[in-house]
C-alpha cells in the first residue's frame, strides 16, 4: 500500500505548514516577516522559508488541499525524484523570485511549490518518455492545466512571479531528472 505511505507523507508535509501557522500566534514576532523580500540579502533565507508561511487561514486552506494531491501523486511516481524536484522548485523558483520580483514586497505561501509540482508533473512524461510518466502528465494537465491561466493574469497581493517561476522551475526539474532511473 505505497499510496497510503505517500498520502501520509503529503499530509505530514501539509501538517507542518499548519503547525508553523499556529505556532506563529504564540511567538512575540510575526514569522511572516521572514518571507522572501526581493534583492534584500538579509532575506535570502526567505527563499527556503516562504512555502511554510501564509498570510491567513484562507491562504493556508487554499494551498493545503492541492498540495496534498500533488505531493501524493508525485511521491507515488517516485519519492527520490520528488525530493530532488522540490529542492529545485524551492531554490531555483525562489531564487528567481528573489532576483526579479518587485522590490518592497514580501512573498510568502506554498503556491510557488504548487505551481512547481504542476510544471514538474505535467512535463515529466514529455521528458522521460515512458508510459507511466505520460499518464501522470496527462492526468495533471487535465486536472490542473486550467490553473496555468493564472500565470497570464496579474492580481494585486498575489505573487505572480512566485507562480510563474515555481512553474518554470518545475519544468526545469522534470528536464533535469529525465534520465534518472526509477527504482
Amino acid at each position: 500500500m505505497k499510496i497510503w505511505q505517500n498520502l501520509q507523507t503529503a499530509l505530514t508535509a501539509v501538517a507542518t505548514l499548519w503547525l508553523v501557522y499556529f505556532i506563529d500566534f504564540f511567538l512575540p514576532i510575526d514569522l511572516r516577516r521572514y518571507g522572501l523580500r526581493p534583492r534584500q540579502l538579509d532575506s535570502l533565507a526567505g527563499v527556503v522559508f516562504t512555502p511554510f508561511l501564509h498570510v491567513d487561514l484562507r491562504h493556508l486552506i487554499a494551498n493545503s488541499g492541492i498540495l496534498v494531491v500533488l505531493l501524493t501523486v508525485s511521491l507515488s511516481f517516485s519519492r527520490k525524484l520528488t525530493v530532488g524536484a522540490l529542492w529545485i522548485i524551492i531554490l531555483v523558483g525562489g531564487g528567481l523570485v528573489w532576483l526579479t520580483a518587485k522590490g518592497g514586497t514580501i512573498h510568502i505561501g506554498a503556491s510557488g511549490v504548487i505551481f512547481g509540482l504542476i510544471g514538474f508533473l505535467m512535463c515529466l512524461g514529455i521528458f522521460r518518455r515512458d508510459w507511466k510518466a505520460l499518464i501522470v502528465s496527462l492526468a495533471i494537465f487535465l486536472l490542473y492545466g486550467g490553473a496555468l491561466q493564472s500565470l497570464l493574469i496579474y492580481v494585486p497581493g498575489i505573487s505572480w512571479t512566485g507562480h510563474l517561476f515555481g512553474f518554470i522551475s518545475g519544468v526545469l526539474a522534470a528536464w533535469w531528472t529525465r534520465a534518472t532511473k526509477k527504482k
